[in-house]
């Protein structure tokens, strides 16, 4: 098959849906011939090669005249590279991006027998509280998508619990929704080398919590590291180890570690490789995912993969991820449950220990390689 996907960002760059779409390819490009149309560009960092292969993968990447935050970009060669190539399948990555849905329309009209899919991945605009002129954006761009949706020959939930929001909000047909759950690299369950890094951050005999996401307040970390300055009390070679790009909030999450006295005990590292990652994420004991909203979350994935034991607010990705036997839920915002929870996880080495070993052996179900002939069903279907 000649299959195609869309994408607003590709590798280098990194994040949920940028996984999705780097892992799935690289796999299906093993058997298909396999085309990224992307942008080439993410805040400050432009990419001026703009076709390349990666692997057997070909990127093509289109110049950006335009972008507001997120979803309001133009790119306007997008079409002209979709309409290059005679494709199969096109599969759209992320939900809400106007210009993508106006190229694949063009694309449509040129290529008729091309079947189009979308992984949505999460609502448009998902948080709960905007000011109102972004509450009138994102109910004018939910009409507009409620009114183009019939485009698409499949949507892919990647958790059970997408259904309801893509029925009743996007108005999605719902005999053509199907399930299938983002992955993780098979690689992850390798061994991995500690000792660089307990070496490096000096964590030799320390209990680690770790956290891998943006540093944005949706995410939640301010909420951990409150909860923190009472934990310490029951264990004070706690390290709390948060690892990710900042997106805003670093210094606020900063000044609160002062203020709490834990600038010892809290460790940023916003400029790292998945090779640190990954070493952090084994020698911790558990990952906390405080998140306001998650439609999967393959930061949970990996820690488990990596054998922590998990608390995760109740978001789509927590409830698909996290059952009774191998971490804990609670609701956003919920500092006292979240402590409560931190210390029994601290104090219980019996449950801790059980849930580390269900974790990693329930991580092994979700390795790209199975999801990925899965989706290449979807697409034969």
């Amino acid at each position: 098959m000649k299959i195609g996907f869309i994408t607003t960002y590709f590798y280098p760059f990194v994040g949920g849906a940028e996984s999705n779409a780097y892992f799935l390819a690289k796999e299906l490009a093993k058997n298909h011939e396999v085309h990224i149309f992307t942008s080439d560009r993410k805040n400050s960092l432009i990419i001026k090669k703009k076709e390349e292969k990666i692997g057997n993968i070909a990127v093509h990447r289109s110049k950006t005249l335009f972008r507001y935050h997120y979803y309001l970009v133009f790119y306007p060669s997008l079409v002209t590279n979709l309409l290059k190539y005679d494709l199969d399948i096109v599969h759209v990555h992320s939900l809400g991006f106007i210009w993508h849905d106006i190229s694949i329309q063009i694309k449509k009209l040129f290529s008729p027998k091309t079947k189009f899919i979308i992984t949505p991945h999460g609502p448009f605009m998902t948080l709960k509280n905007y000011p109102l002129w972004q509450k009138i954006v994102k109910f004018k761009v939910t009409k507009w998508i409620s009114l183009t949706n019939k485009i698409y020959d499949k949507v892919i939930q990647v958790n059970p619990y997408q259904k309801e929001w893509l029925t009743k909000e996007y108005k999605f047909d719902k005999n053509k929704i199907v399930y299938l759950p983002n992955g993780i690299d098979k690689n992850l369950f390798k061994t991995t080398n500690k000792k660089n890094m307990i070496k490096k951050y000096n964590l030799k005999d320390k209990f680690i919590i770790s956290y891998v996401g943006r540093l944005h307040k949706y995410k939640g970390i301010q909420d951990v590291i409150v909860t923190l300055s009472k934990t310490i009390k029951i264990k004070n070679n706690l390290q709390f180890i948060i690892i990710g790009q900042d997106a805003g909030y670093y210094k606020e999450l900063l000044k609160s570690a002062k203020e709490l006295g834990l600038e010892k005990n809290i460790l940023f590292l916003t400029k790292t490789n998945n090779e640190e990652k990954n070493a952090i994420l084994k020698i911790s004991e558990i990952f906390i995912m405080p998140s306001e909203w998650e439609a999967f979350c393959i930061s949970i994935l990996e820690a488990m993969a990596k054998g922590n034991a998990i608390i995760s607010t109740n978001t789509e990705g927590g409830k698909l991820l996290i059952k009774k036997n191998n971490g804990l839920l609670y609701n956003f915002g919920d500092t006292k449950t979240l402590e409560k929870y931190t210390q029994k996880l601290i104090l219980k080495n019996k449950i801790r220990h059980t849930m580390q070993k269900n974790n990693i052996k329930k991580a092994k179900e979700f390795t790209w390689d199975k999801i990925a002939l899965k989706l290449e069903e979807v697409y034969k279907q």
